[in-house]
């Protein structure tokens, strides 16, 4: 049983005869007759009475022909998406907490804008997490800050940003703005920091070893935001991307800190697997977050 003698079979049934079906088809009658035989032996029951040299459809026929009508339409729509399935398909993309917060929902507008059938399926998690997904093919491309060891992946780098250290108003560390605070007085106090495997906080350990000096924060978080709030209770120094703390920066609720010989950066990169075929859907968005953010 196959595609052919589905089709061969309904327009049987709708023609009411071979030779009618044989015409529709620019098939010969003993070729659709071979096919009906053969569909007939196939399913194990008969699905037309020959009566007077005339087929007429039975009632296994007509159960079947039930069945088989939603098959062939179903057949004609995926058909009629071959070439095409790459201008429908979802594009899913992954991106860590602070590219998410500051630039993805520009960047997907702005994709919706020239691209307004294709569905963006959004997922925003870890650094790390995200980029397990793209390994397994469960995200198409994400935006990653800091560095991507994985071999499989192409990278492509497209901005970058500082990472700020700050502290309350009120904060002896306030009134250092003459010179740097050094690295050893900074790591003394209360440290509000964000959580292992985030590209900050792996940067900053880095920077200490560097130093032959380590910390154990007050405070660890996923979210910049709480560690601005922490700060602004004066429970502690914070360390996150500067572009967190702007707005608050430019208030006055917390203030900046100039740390010797720390000068911590973050490059951003947009990711995808080596080997994954790019539509242009695909190629649209890389464009826009290369050229556009």
């Amino acid at each position: 049983m196959n595609i052919r003698h589905l089709t061969i079979f309904k327009m049987v049934c709708e023609k009411g005869s071979i030779t009618g079906a044989g015409k529709s088809l620019s098939m010969t009658q003993p070729a659709i007759s071979h096919a009906i035989n053969e569909l007939e032996e196939s399913v194990g029951s008969p699905l037309f009475d020959r009566v007077s040299r005339k087929v007429v459809m039975n009632e296994n026929g007509k159960f079947y022909l039930s069945k088989v009508i939603p098959l062939l339409e179903l057949y004609q729509d995926l058909e009629n998406y071959s070439g095409l399935l790459h201008l429908q398909a979802p594009l899913r993309i992954g991106s860590c907490v602070t590219l998410a917060s500051h630039l993805l929902p520009q960047i997907v507008t702005k994709f919706k804008t020239t691209n307004p059938d294709i569905q963006v399926n959004v997922t925003v998690d870890t650094s790390e997490s995200i980029t397990t997904q793209l390994l397994k093919n469960q995200l198409d491309i994400c935006l990653i800050e800091g560095v991507i060891p994985e071999d499989q992946l192409e990278r492509i780098p497209f901005s970058s940003y500082p990472m700020a250290v700050i502290c309350a108003p009120g904060h002896p560390l306030s009134k250092s703005s003459s010179q740097p605070v050094p690295l050893d007085r900074l790591i003394k106090e209360p440290l509000l920091l964000r959580e292992k495997g985030c590209t900050i906080r792996d940067s900053f350990d880095c920077a200490l070893s560097l130093n032959n000096l380590s910390a154990e924060p007050l405070w660890i978080s996923s979210s910049s935001d709480v560690i601005i709030k922490a700060v602004k209770e004066q429970l502690g120094i914070g360390i996150i991307p500067r572009i967190w703390a702007d707005e608050s920066i430019k208030r006055g609720d917390v203030i900046e800190i100039e740390i010797k010989d720390l000068n911590l950066s973050c490059m951003n990169h947009v990711v995808f697997h080596k080997d994954k075929f790019q539509t242009e859907a695909f190629q649209a968005f890389i464009n826009l977050v290369l050229f556009d953010s």
